[in-house]
């Protein structure tokens, strides 16, 4: 995890939080139990709208608001690897820029690749990456039950709760999977979920290639796919002049106990 440093918060300068110990003005909800989930099940795209209330994808984004302004990262998106020992035995070193700003990612083609900004909610502000964890948890399993071959073998786990503001004329627009490289081998099955609703007439779908699919953003739809080539996507152009967020993580395939 890359070395944080942040700023204390002063009597005027607040970010939403969750748990039993953070003031109830702060407070993020924990989930109903029993609460009414539908999915919407797209060949192996669930879709479940309305899995997370407006009040909670609005704290959301306010925590992304705050902390991308006051943030300093050391190094923040760069990942360093040790892939081999050389002759003299010192490491040798894989350093790759896991593009915390979007436009790195596909540089040459500028905005026809890539124009986003992002915030790890793991790294920043913990306590609302645990309650949106909380708020996901149902859908899984509602997902995993229809696919239960997901959760045959090792053990999953989500740690990544990335925040992502696409702005107008901006999106991830390279037709793409969340296990293409090497060092995403593990992603299993990614998450997503529209923080805020963008009109029809806007642009800012994701777009489905072989399931001839686009969901526009409606907020607090939660939507699940499996992270492999079959599902090869990507953001549509985002027009108007409002901004789009989304949340956004995977599961990975974790070791198991060896016998």
């Amino acid at each position: 995890m890359p070395e944080v440093v942040l700023p204390k918060d002063n009597d005027n300068v607040k970010s939403p939080q969750a748990g039993d110990t953070v003031p109830s003005e702060h407070n993020i909800p924990a989930p109903p139990e029993n609460r009414e989930l539908v999915m919407e099940d797209h060949d192996a795209i669930g879709v479940f709208r309305g899995g997370i209330p407006s009040d909670i994808c609005r704290a959301v984004i306010a925590s992304f608001e705050h902390w991308y302004e006051r943030k300093y990262i050391v190094n923040d998106s760069m990942v360093n690897k040790v892939m081999a020992k050389s002759d003299t035995g010192s490491d040798i070193i894989s350093s790759i820029d896991a593009g915390m700003d979007g436009t790195k990612q596909f540089g040459k083609k500028g905005q026809l690749g890539r124009k986003d900004t992002q915030l790890f909610l793991e790294t920043h502000d913990k306590g609302m990456a645990l309650a949106l964890s909380q708020w996901l948890g149902e859908a899984f399993k509602i997902y995993t039950q229809t696919y239960n071959g997901i959760v045959e073998g090792d053990p999953l786990s989500s740690w990544t709760y990335k925040i992502q503001k696409t702005p107008p004329g901006g999106g991830y627009h390279v037709w793409h999977c969340e296990d293409s490289g090497f060092m995403y081998r593990d992603r299993v099955l990614t998450w997503m979920v529209y923080l805020n609703d963008i009109p029809l007439g806007n642009g800012g779908a994701t777009d489905f290639m072989y399931q001839k699919l686009s969901l526009q953003p409606t907020e607090g739809t939660i939507v699940f796919w499996p992270a492999t080539y079959t599902h090869m996507h990507r953001g549509a152009f985002l027009t108007g002049d409002i901004d789009k967020y989304i949340a956004t993580g995977w599961f990975n395939r974790e070791p198991g106990p060896t016998m």
